[in-house]
């Protein structure tokens, strides 16, 4: 479950010329309109053999710039919270929240792509488009992940999206009842561990 909750936050923060440079500004105008969104995901964990990990489903909200909540339900409940400062890991079953800062590495997340800075794809990805996906490529070395795809629907909302971390282990992720532009309360993107809680800060 870690690995997919890594992966899903690698997965639920992104050059040079030509048809490179015209796949990031084509992807930064599907982008640019959306200033929020919430919907429904199903995703699933694959090992480097394609052999299915872990299943799971939730829903999300994110909000730009760099605020995204992302609630695991069944079968191992969890909850990812971030209000583009701190970022808060909850698991209900172990009673235990790890909080950390968001640095320049958790922004690159997959998961923070969708409420990002659109105008840092070109400084931190490669980008390049086929068949109506977006591939894209860190620039740094150092990133959470080695390769993100993501797809769109014909009214320009997510419909997919594909992580493939060091590891060799890729995380896909499906959307559903995706809204556009909702109007989120900041309350969303806080959290305030329930009392007994054991608190793990990450520095």
């Amino acid at each position: 479950m870690k690995n997919l909750l890594r992966n899903t936050l690698l997965a639920l923060s992104l050059i040079s010329t030509g048809v490179l440079a015209d796949a990031t500004d084509d992807l930064s105008g599907l982008l640019q309109p959306l200033g929020s969104i919430s919907g429904a995901f199903q995703q699933s964990l694959t090992d480097e053999r394609g052999e299915v990990l872990q299943n799971s489903s939730g829903t999300f909200s994110v909000q730009r710039p760099g605020k995204l909540r992302w609630e695991t339900g069944e079968p191992f409940p969890q909850l990812l919270v971030t209000n583009n400062r701190e970022l808060w890991l909850y698991d209900p079953d172990l009673e235990q929240v790890t909080i950390r800062p968001v640095d320049d590495r958790l922004k690159e997340t997959p998961a923070l792509l969708l409420g990002g800075k659109v105008e840092e794809i070109r400084s931190s990805f490669e980008v390049s488009s086929k068949n109506g996906s977006y591939h894209l490529k860190p620039r740094r070395a150092d990133a959470p992940f080695k390769a993100m795809e993501i797809r769109f629907t014909e009214r320009g909302l997510p419909a997919a999206m594909t992580v493939r971390d060091g590891m060799g282990q890729t995380t896909s992720i499906q959307f559903s009842k995706v809204q556009a532009n909702p109007k989120l309360s900041d309350l969303l993107f806080n959290f305030k561990p329930p009392a007994g809680t054991d608190i793990i800060r990450d520095e």
